[in-house]
C-alpha cells in the first residue's frame, strides 16, 4: 500500500504543487501522466492500488526510491 502522507511530504519538501506534478508528467518523458484529482486521491488513501508505472513516475518526481512510497507496516 502507498504511502500518501509520505508521497504529500515529499512533494511539498520539493517545492510541488499537485498541479505542478501533472504538468510535470504530462509534459515530460513519462510512461503515465497524474492528474491533480488522481494524485490528491492517492496523498489522502483513497486509491489504494495505482499501476506500477503511476508509482514508478511518481518516485522518479519525487527523487526518491520506489521503497520510499510504500506504507511500513511493523
Amino acid at each position: 500500500m502507498l504511502n500518501g502522507k509520505k508521497i504529500r511530504e515529499l512533494r511539498v519538501g520539493l517545492g510541488y504543487t499537485s498541479k505542478d506534478i501533472e504538468n510535470l508528467t504530462r509534459r515530460g518523458n513519462y510512461t503515465t501522466s497524474i492528474s491533480k484529482s488522481y494524485l490528491e486521491e492517492i496523498e489522502r488513501g483513497d486509491k489504494r492500488n495505482p499501476s506500477f508505472q503511476k508509482i514508478e513516475v511518481l518516485a522518479r518526481i519525487l527523487c526518491c526510491k520506489l521503497d520510499d512510497l510504500i506504507l511500513k507496516i511493523n
